[in-house]
């Protein structure tokens, strides 16, 4: 059997990563453009736990407040 405490740490790991599906839920995309960025390097920040590709909800927020802008003239290099 296994013990409560090993228990409850799985379960803030997983509260703490997300998968494809999840992710693109939380962000508001698509999981195919998910798996499309990330082949291109634009998404945000993933990690590999065997096949699986996980996100951090922290790395979804940074990532998302880095592309705020204040008008669709505005490019990347200006926001930063």
């Amino acid at each position: 059997m296994r013990s409560r405490a090993s228990f409850e740490q799985k379960a803030r790991v997983a509260q703490r990563y997300h998968n494809t599906r999840a992710a693109a839920l939380y962000l508001g995309l698509s999981p195919r453009t998910l798996e499309k960025w990330r082949l291109t390097g634009q998404g945000p920040p993933y990690t590999k736990r065997g096949r699986r590709c996980l996100y951090r909800l922290e790395d979804l927020d940074v990532w998302a407040e880095a592309g705020m802008r204040g008008s669709t003239s505005q490019n990347r290099a200006a926001s930063a």
